[in-house]
């Protein structure tokens, strides 16, 4: 039997490709950050706190496979996933199991809609998310926006979101398909050069594609036809802008990109600013937010599990629902409404449109475009 002692809380993440490496790296970094604190401050009443953080690969079978895993390893309580398809697969089997299970970041609504009752959230819902991404396209005065866009089911309710409240306003919006098999960059390029030469002509470019590939080529290939930097901004509603390696993949010139982003640049609250000042004296960079609600979903776990003064998940559950903690942005409560997406919700974190002015800028230093809960902000327009 494996020893009781320890307070066990598995991690889900993708590591590996197909999902976003650098998106698990920040989330199991955020986790172990949140872990080491505790345990230096003395643990969770007095019990060691392990991190057991596995690889969902970004995948349905890999996030189911990650969850059966840490099953297996007797965990009391599990956090974090950053890809919402595979949270949203997850939610069931982590019911079923009866364990709490704080969703770190993602935000597909069906998570927190399904309201069942161990699925908790420090990331808002995608619904609300977007739609401050689109007061963010109008309040720019953005003409005419064109989404390059797969399908899926992420995709699909992200940009159902921004064109309702752009079509209520007049504006219009048009979706360039990007099919999932081999898209060829150049045809999909031409179709929105095709656009361009109808009026209002495209101002901006939404990036509604995977990552690194298929958004690299279309980059590369709008940079190689003379459409950016020039004639269109890019914007990343999914926030993948945040990570490091986004130079690499979008290239070095790929500045003033608005993308979505769950913290305020400069403005973390005090648990914020240790963490962060720990995070990055010890990892060489700063957190990127994601890393952030990583270090949240570990830190509302530990706590409930010291106010419940038990593992029990009923409990935790419990104390859960009760919780009021100061978290690295912000007080973290969790709320549910009588119906709807806010179940269990931390409502709301900050969401902030932000871009960065110059390549490989800090995120601290980063210019804050929009902001859902205070408007429009005095930095300068794109």
């Amino acid at each position: 039997m494996r020893a009781q002692r320890d307070i066990r809380i598995g991690g889900l993440g993708p590591l590996s490709a197909p999902g976003i490496v650098w998106a698990g790296r920040e989330l199991r970094d955020g986790m172990a950050l949140a872990a080491h604190r505790i345990n230096e401050a003395g643990g969770v009443a007095g019990r060691p706190l392990r991190i057991l953080f596995e690889d969902t690969m970004g995948t349905l079978a890999g996030g189911l496979g990650a969850v059966h895993r840490l099953l297996r390893m007797e965990v009391h309580a599990l956090a974090g996933e950053f890809h919402s398809v595979v949270a949203d697969a997850v939610v069931e089997p982590v019911h079923r199991a009866g364990l709490p299970f704080v969703c770190a970041s993602a935000t597909l609504d069906a998570i927190t809609e399904r309201r069942l009752p161990s699925v908790f959230r420090v990331a808002p819902p995608q619904s609300y998310g977007w739609l401050a991404y689109a007061e963010f396209l109008l309040s720019q005065g953005f003409r005419h926006v064109v989404a390059f866009q797969e399908e899926s089911l992420y995709w699909n309710r992200g940009s159902r979101v921004i064109e309702a409240r752009l079509q209520a306003s007049g504006v219009p919006f048009t979706r360039v398909p990007v099919p999932a098999a081999a898209p060829q960059a150049s045809g999909l390029v031409r179709h929105l050069e095709g656009i361009m030469a109808g009026a209002p002509a495209p101002d901006i470019v939404l990036l509604l594609v995977a990552y690194p590939e298929p958004l690299r080529s279309l980059v590369g290939e709008l940079r190689t036809r003379g459409l950016f930097p020039g004639a269109v901004i890019l914007g990343d509603p999914a926030g993948r802008t945040v990570f490091p390696d986004w130079w690499d993949v979008a290239g070095g010139d790929a500045t003033s990109v608005p993308f979505l982003a769950y913290a305020r640049p400069g403005e973390l609250a005090p648990e914020g600013r240790l963490a962060a000042e720990q995070f990055e004296r010890e990892r060489g960079r700063e957190p990127t937010f994601v890393a952030l609600e990583g270090y949240d979903s570990v830190l509302t776990l530990a706590r409930a599990i010291e106010a419940a003064a038990s593992t029990d998940p009923s409990q935790v559950c419990g104390a859960l629902r009760r919780l009021e903690i100061g978290g690295t942005r912000g007080p973290i409560a969790f709320a549910t409404q009588s119906e709807g997406v806010v179940h269990q919700q931390w409502r709301w974190p900050p969401v902030c449109v932000v871009a960065y002015r110059q390549p490989r800028q800090r995120f601290s230093t980063a210019a804050l475009l929009w902001d859902a809960e205070r408007g429009r902000t005095g930095a300068p327009p794109l």
